[in-house]
């Protein structure tokens, strides 16, 4: 990995971590969603990070999130298995049917579509995980599929707008200096 890289992801992850402690967390529209947009900094980690590394800071940023909302954990178990799971949907969906290397998996160098499923996917199981670990009890199951479903709706439209506003301006300063 290059060191371009890496001061990409490391301020993505706090302008992430920033955004998710400092607002998303004091959002709960209709005391079903919640949104979780630091989850797009796992979603976009680069292609070539290993699973044991990737579960690793998915744990710590999982984690930081729980200490920061005073919760047992319940952040980094989901993103833990998010990032397990992140390695099989990235080889099934993006990097299957790719010939060229794709560093980041982002809207702008993935076809829309196929990441927009993945980002989709990875966004249901953690909410789905989160809120399974948060009631704790099956008897919930249809408020936690509606929280679940509503959450990643509402998270996924967010991160799309995140990656529209932030990675365009990026791409056309790129293309710009070549």
């Amino acid at each position: 990995m290059n060191s371009k890289l890496i001061t990409r992801n490391i301020g993505r992850f706090l302008l992430l971590m920033a955004l998710q402690v400092l607002v998303f967390n004091n959002i709960y529209l209709g005391g079903y969603i919640n949104p979780c947009l630091y989850i797009l900094f796992i979603a976009m980690l680069p292609t070539n990070t290993g699973r044991i590394p990737m579960m690793l800071i998915a744990f710590c940023a999982g984690m930081l999130i729980d200490i920061a909302t005073n919760m047992p954990g319940f952040h980094a178990a989901a993103c833990t298995l998010v990032a397990f799971l992140r390695g099989i949907w990235l080889d099934k969906i993006i990097l299957r049917d790719n010939e060229e290397v794709i560093e980041t998996p982002s809207i702008y160098n993935v076809a829309y579509q196929q990441f927009a499923i993945y980002l989709f996917l990875i966004l249901f199981i953690f909410h789905l995980a989160y809120y399974l670990l948060l009631t704790f009890s099956f008897s919930e199951m249809p408020v936690v599929l509606l929280s679940s479903l509503l959450s990643t709706v509402i998270t996924w439209i967010l991160a799309i707008l995140y990656q529209t506003l932030f990675f365009r301006k990026r791409l056309k300063a790129d293309s710009m200096k070549n």
